[in-house]
């Protein structure tokens, strides 16, 4: 099974990438829904934030307030990197399993996976995308979400800029173009992903190799 990491910073159309690829027919997986997961009240996650940072980023029914948590986050280097490494070996530890239990398949696997590079989380993909808008789009999406400007330019002076992930990619899905450039794009890669499963299926009809065995690479 082919696993292909979608990466980029925030606001760059990375969830909108993974649902067209789904679209196409691939499996689609979200590191960022397994953060959500691991956050939830009573999990191992969640106690030792509360311990950390106290039940001030809590609300009412003990679900952490993650615009809290973000405030506190963005607003102080110090917070924000004691927060990584605790949140960091959880969620890539969370990934690794959920790709181990995956059952054997010809299918390519997208996930969704924002701070790929900045966790060095690379080699467990065999490509990566590159999702990439302007840092202007960037901070138009966030406001668009509600975000006020000054925390939209602190979360994206806190993130590593996304020209310094692109080296990294097999491919770049530039999204500040329209909506249906952008399907093109993905459409292409697909087409090339699904031409390499063809002609493995082919080789290994002749070398007597099942499919499903073929992708554990």
């Amino acid at each position: 099974m082919q696993r292909i990491a979608i990466t980029g910073g925030v606001a760059e159309g990375k969830t909108t990438v993974l649902r067209m690829f789904e679209s196409l027919g691939a499996q689609a997986m979200s590191s960022d829904q397994l953060a959500a997961t691991l956050l939830a009240p009573g999990t191992e996650v969640w106690e030792q934030l509360i311990r950390e940072f106290g039940q001030a980023i809590t609300a009412a029914d003990g679900a952490l307030a993650r615009e809290r948590l973000a405030a506190l986050a963005f607003g102080d280097p110090a917070v924000r990197r004691r927060l990584n490494r605790m949140m960091h070996p959880a969620v890539v530890r969370a990934l690794q399993a959920q790709l181990q239990a995956r059952e054997p398949s010809s299918t390519p696997i997208f996930v969704e996976v924002p701070l790929l590079i900045e966790v060095a989380l690379q080699g467990v993909f065999d490509a990566v995308v590159v999702v990439q808008a302007t840092p202007a789009l960037q901070r138009q999406r966030l406001m668009a979400r509600g975000v006020p400007p000054q925390r939209a330019r602190q979360i994206l002076q806190a993130q590593l800029p996304t020209r310094c992930k692109t080296p990294f990619a097999d491919w770049v899905i530039r999204t500040h173009r329209s909506l249906e450039s952008v399907e093109a794009q993905a459409r292409r890669i697909w087409r090339t992903l699904t031409q390499q499963v063809y002609l493995v299926a082919q080789r290994n009809s002749v070398s007597g190799v099942k499919i499903g065995q073929e992708y554990r690479e």
